[in-house]
C-alpha cells in the first residue's frame, strides 16, 4: 500500500463531495549524518517531535480529524473530540512548514487526506465550510450559536486554512492552490461588512448563503477582534505571496477595525477586558491580534500597524516574567494563572517579527524564552505522564462528563511533541487554582499548533542570508546550505560555524557578553572582530572554513515572582538548569547535565531543504 494513501470517511459530508486529486510537496533536500553538540536543536529535536504531536492524535475514521484535548489526569489517559476540533486549521498550516525544517516524512497519509479535505471544504462562494453531518461532536454553544444548514463557516478558522493553501501553492507551484486561495479571498470580501475603510464580520458562525442566528455576536465569548485575527494573517500572507492586492486590502480593513473599533486595546497598547462587565483579559486573545496586525503591517509596509503591534508587545512583556517566558493565560485575576503555550508562542513570534521589522531589538528575549519554557513546554517523554495517570483512580468511559467521542489508545505516545496547556513555572501540569478549567488537563491542541508554527519562525530566523552576507541571530544548532552552526551553549560559551560557500559572516553575541570578551578563530588562526551593535563582524570566509566564536559563560542565581509565587532559578547563560521549588507531577528544568563544562556530543541526521519559505 502506498504510504501516503489515506483512509477516507464515508459518513462525513463535505460541501463538495468530490475527492480532488492533490499531490504533496516533494519536501526534497539534502540529508547527512553529523556529530553535533547535544544542545538545543530545533530541527532534530523540536520540529520532528512536533510533527508527531500534530498528526499523531488524529482519528482515521473521521478523515484524521484531531482529537482536540488529551488528559493526563485520567486512568487511562484519554483524548477526545469536541467542537474545538476546528483548530485543526492551525495544524494544517504548521505541518508543511515543519517538514521543511525537519525533513520528517512521518504520517504523510494524514497530510494527504488533509489536503483533500481542505479542497472539499470549499463552497461555490469560495468560503471554506466545516461539515456537521458525520461529526456528532460538533455541538455549538462554547463559541456561538449554530447556524442553519449542514455546513458552517467561521472567520477564525478561515485565515489559517487560507495560509495552508498559500503554503501548498508555494511548495508545489500548482495554480489550483492559488486559484482556491483567490476564491477564499473573494468570498470573504463579499461577506464582510465594509464601512469607512474598515471591515468586520457579522457573526461567529455563518451558514451557506450568509445565514446566521440573530444575536450570534462574539462579545459574550471573546472580543470580536479575536475572531478575525487569524483571518488577517492568512489574507496578508496570501496577498504577499500570491501578489493579490484584494487580500492585502481586506487585511488592512480588518486591521484598522481591530485598532480603532474593537475596544480590545487602549492607545498605549494595554489589553482591555475580554467581556463586558468582567475584568479578565485573555492573553492569547490579545497577542494573536498583535501578531496578525503585524503580519499585515510588514506585508503592506504599514507603519501604523507595526507600531500598534509593538506597543501591545511592550505592554504584554510588562505583564509576565521575561526571564523564563511565563505569561498567565488571563490577566486581572485574583487566582494564580497558568501558562497557555499559545501565549508564549505568540510572544516569541512577535519578538522575532518586530526585530526583523526594525521596530525593536528583541533577540535576547527570543533566546531566553526559547531555551526555557518554550522548550520545556513541549511533551518529549511519555514516562512522567503515565506515572501521573497511574496515580489516578480508574476513570469512567465518558471522562469528565464528556460525550463518548474519545480514544485511549496510546493517548500519551500519540501526543509526544504536543505543547502543554496549563504549565506552572516548574511543572508541565499545574495544580494552581484555575477558575472553571481542569488544572491538570495536559494538552489542548491549539497550543500544539501555535507552538509548532513558532518552531518554524525560530528555525527560519536563526540565520539570515542576504546579498552574500550570512547573519546569525540566535546561537542555536542549525544546518543550512550556507553554513552549519554548532552551538556548545550552555556547556561552554562556544559556537562553531562550518562554512559551505564564500560569504561574509556576522554573529550576534549573547546579552551577558561584552564585545571585548569575545574572541574568534578561523581555521584555528585568530581573527580580529569588528562590531555592528551586538553583531560580531567576522568578515570574509571561504568554503570549508571553520569559524569558532568564544566568550565566557557562568552560572547565576535569580529570584523571580511568577503568578503570586516566588521561585529560585539557577541559570547557565540564559538557560535555566534548575528551579526551586521543583515541580511535583511532571517537573520542568531537570537539567543538571547542562552544568558540566564539557560538551556532550551525539549523532543526528541533518536535513537542508531545497526550498525554505519566508513565512
Amino acid at each position: 500500500m502506498n504510504p501516503t494513501e489515506p483512509k477516507r470517511s464515508t459518513t462525513i459530508k463535505y460541501i463538495d463531495p468530490q475527492v480532488p486529486q492533490t499531490e504533496l510537496p516533494a519536501y526534497a533536500g539534502n540529508r547527512y549524518e553529523a556529530t553535533v553538540p547535544d544542545t538545543l536543536d530545533l530541527q532534530a529535536q523540536m520540529a520532528s517531535l512536533a510533527i508527531n504531536g500534530l498528526t499523531g492524535p488524529t482519528d482515521p475514521e473521521a478523515d484524521y480529524e484531531i482529537y482536540w484535548q488529551v488528559a493526563f489526569n485520567t486512568n487511562p489517559p484519554v483524548m477526545w473530540h469536541a467542537e474545538s476540533d476546528c483548530v485543526q486549521a492551525k495544524h494544517m498550516e504548521a505541518l508543511p512548514l515543519l517538514r521543511l525544517a525537519s525533513g520528517s516524512r512521518q504520517n504523510l497519509h494524514v497530510e494527504k487526506r488533509w489536503t483533500e479535505v481542505l479542497r472539499q471544504m470549499q463552497g461555490p462562494d469560495g468560503l471554506l465550510y466545516f461539515p456537521k453531518i458525520g461529526r456528532p461532536w460538533c455541538v455549538f454553544g462554547t463559541y456561538g450559536q449554530e447556524p442553519p444548514g449542514d455546513h458552517y463557516f467561521s472567520p477564525w478558522q478561515e485565515g489559517r486554512l487560507l495560509a495552508a493553501m498559500t503554503i501548498y501553492y508555494l511548495l508545489t507551484g500548482e495554480d489550483a492552490w492559488k486559484d482556491a486561495g483567490r476564491k477564499v479571498v473573494d468570498g470573504l470580501n463579499a461577506l464582510a461588512i465594509h464601512e469607512d475603510n474598515k471591515a468586520h464580520f457579522p457573526a461567529n458562525f455563518i451558514g451557506v448563503g450568509g445565514k446566521f442566528k440573530s444575536g450570534d455576536g462574539a462579545a459574550g465569548i471573546h472580543n470580536p477582534a479575536s475572531w478575525i485575527s487569524w483571518m488577517i494573517q492568512g489574507l496578508a500572507n496570501y496577498g504577499k505571496h500570491a501578489e493579490y492586492q484584494p487580500a492585502l486590502d481586506l487585511a488592512g480593513e480588518l486591521s484598522r477595525w481591530v485598532i480603532e473599533d474593537a475596544n480590545h486595546f487602549d492607545a498605549t497598547g494595554c489589553f482591555l477586558p475580554e467581556y463586558s462587565g468582567a475584568p479578565r483579559a485573555h492573553f492569547h486573545g490579545h497577542t494573536m491580534n498583535l501578531l496578525s496586525v503585524l503580519e499585515y503591517g510588514t506585508a503592506a509596509e504599514d507603519a501604523e500597524a507595526i507600531q500598534f503591534a509593538d506597543r501591545g508587545f511592550k505592554y504584554a512583556m510588562s505583564q509576565g516574567d521575561c526571564l523564563l517566558g511565563f505569561f498567565g493565560e488571563w490577566l486581572n485575576m485574583s487566582t494564580p494563572q497558568t501558562l497557555e503555550m499559545c501565549t508564549l508562542a505568540d510572544m516569541i513570534a512577535l519578538a522575532i517579527k518586530l526585530s526583523l521589522a526594525g521596530t525593536g531589538d528583541y533577540w535576547d528575549m527570543v533566546d531566553r524564552w526559547t531555551r526555557n519554557l518554550f522548550v520545556e513546554g513541549q511533551l518529549t517523554s511519555a514516562h512522567r505522564a503515565h506515572w501521573l495517570a497511574s496515580k489516578t483512580a480508574t476513570t469512567p468511559v465518558a471522562p469528565m462528563q464528556l460525550p463518548p467521542f474519545h480514544n485511549s489508545d496510546q493517548a500519551i505516545e500519540k501526543n509526544i511533541g504536543g505543547f502543554g496547556y496549563s504549565l506552572a513555572p516548574n511543572d508541565f501540569v499545574s495544580r494552581y487554582p484555575y477558575g472553571a478549567h481542569n488544572p491538570a488537563l495536559g494538552i489542548i491542541h491549539c497550543c500544539t499548533a501555535n507552538g509548532a508554527r513558532t518552531i518554524y519562525y525560530l528555525w527560519e530566523n536563526i540565520l539570515a542570508f542576504t546579498e552574500g552576507c550570512l547573519q546569525i541571530n540566535l546561537l542555536l544548532n542549525r544546518a543550512s546550505k550556507w553554513a552549519d552552526v554548532d552551538s556548545h551553549i550552555p556547556y561552554t560559551g562556544q559556537v562553531d560555524v562550518t562554512v559551505k560557500q564564500p560569504l561574509q559572516l556576522s554573529m550576534r553575541i549573547p546579552e551577558w557578553v561584552t564585545p571585548e570578551q569575545a574572541t574568534c578563530t578561523v581555521n584555528a588562526q585568530p581573527r580580529s572582530l569588528g562590531w555592528k551593535g551586538r553583531y560580531a563582524q567576522i568578515g570574509d570566509v571561504e568554503k570549508g572554513d571553520v569559524v569558532i566564536l568564544c566568550f565566557p559563560i557562568t552560572e547565576t542565581a535569580e529570584t523571580i515572582d511568577v503568578e503570586k509565587r516566588t521561585y529560585r532559578v539557577l541559570l547557565r547563560g540564559n538557560t535555566c538548569v534548575a528551579i526551586d521549588p521543583p515541580g511535583v507531577d511532571c517537573p520542568l528544568f531537570e537539567r543538571d547535565f547542562y552544568r558540566s563544562t564539557t560538551t556532550r556530543w551525539h549523532k543526528v541526521t541533518r536535513f537542508v531543504a531545497d526550498k525554505v519559505l519566508d513565512w
